[in-house]
């Protein structure tokens, strides 16, 4: 969702073209100091969504949030400003964080994913609210980013225990960047049947649905119209044919968001996630 406009004005556009969920920032998302609104505001918000039948409201972290980095600064800097965001999306109401993994700077891949790890630990043991799930997304693999492939993933959440509130957002343009093949049935089975061995799918708990126009494996994050870029309609009919959950919020973070592609895309997705179920109830 769009910030320029105002919180009230872009949750009543959304409804208006169909959404069911909205992903926002709580703030800039390059600033180290989220706004926290007044209790009247929040509570004034929380009403809005639910006269507007948008639920769930997912947060998405600021991107400046590092759990994995050397420099010291950095690296306390971006753990206030996730308890900072966490505790403003409890108070929105909101059950989903989204956060990047992070970047271990070139000091190694091991060493950054250990400290990413143990803070995850702390943190999720220190006055976390209740209700709130931190949702891991998955990376383009970019440099010394973390997180770029399933098993890293997996390996995250069984290094954490089944019992923390930890989930993953799946992002369907990242994936492509990263190496999996979502552009046609066959692509779209082998990648879902390796993160359902090394993630399990019970733990995907948000899907950010993105085309992409770069090429698979490139590492590189350039996100396109649903059904127009390199995933393209065919790929994203196999990856809504899966029996996703009813209740999954997916999230288009599609170009030109506020603009007339928002509904565009919205149709989109309705036509593929739709017909695929239509054809699962036929079937």
């Amino acid at each position: 969702m769009p910030q320029k406009g105002g919180f009230a004005r872009n949750v009543k556009r959304a409804a208006d073209i169909g959404c069911r969920s909205l992903q926002v920032f709580l703030g800039n998302p390059t600033a180290w100091n989220p706004p926290r609104p007044d209790p009247k505001e929040t509570e004034n918000r929380r009403q809005l969504l639910k006269e507007q039948g948008i639920s769930p409201l997912v947060v998405h972290t600021p991107y400046l949030i590092n759990l994995a980095a050397a420099k010291e600064e950095f690296y306390h800097k971006s753990r206030k400003l996730l308890r900072q965001t966490v505790m403003n999306a409890h108070d929105l109401g909101s059950p989903f964080v989204v956060l990047h993994v992070g970047s271990h700077g070139g000091r190694g891949y091991k060493e950054g994913l250990n400290q990413f790890i143990s803070t995850l630990e702390e943190e999720l043991m220190d006055n976390w609210p209740p209700g709130i799930e931190l949702l891991l997304e998955n990376t383009a693999g970019a440099g010394t980013s973390l997180g770029g492939t399933f098993i890293s993933l997996g390996n995250i959440l069984k290094a954490l225990g089944d019992g923390a509130p930890l989930g993953i957002c799946l992002d369907t343009a990242h994936a492509w960047a990263a190496g999996y093949d979502l552009s046609t049935p066959e692509g779209v089975e082998k990648s879902l049947a390796e993160l359902s061995e090394t993630v399990g799918m019970d733990r995907i708990k948000a899907i950010h649905a993105n085309d992409t126009g770069t090429p698979r494996g490139s590492n590189r994050d350039r996100h396109a119209h649903l059904g127009e870029g390199n995933i393209g309609e065919e790929g994203f009919m196999a990856f809504f044919s899966y029996p996703w959950p009813e209740d999954l919020p997916v999230i288009l973070e599609t170009p030109e968001m506020g603009s007339h592609w928002d509904a565009i895309n919205m149709a989109s997705l309705r036509l593929f996630s739709g017909a695929c179920r239509e054809a699962s109830k036929e079937s």
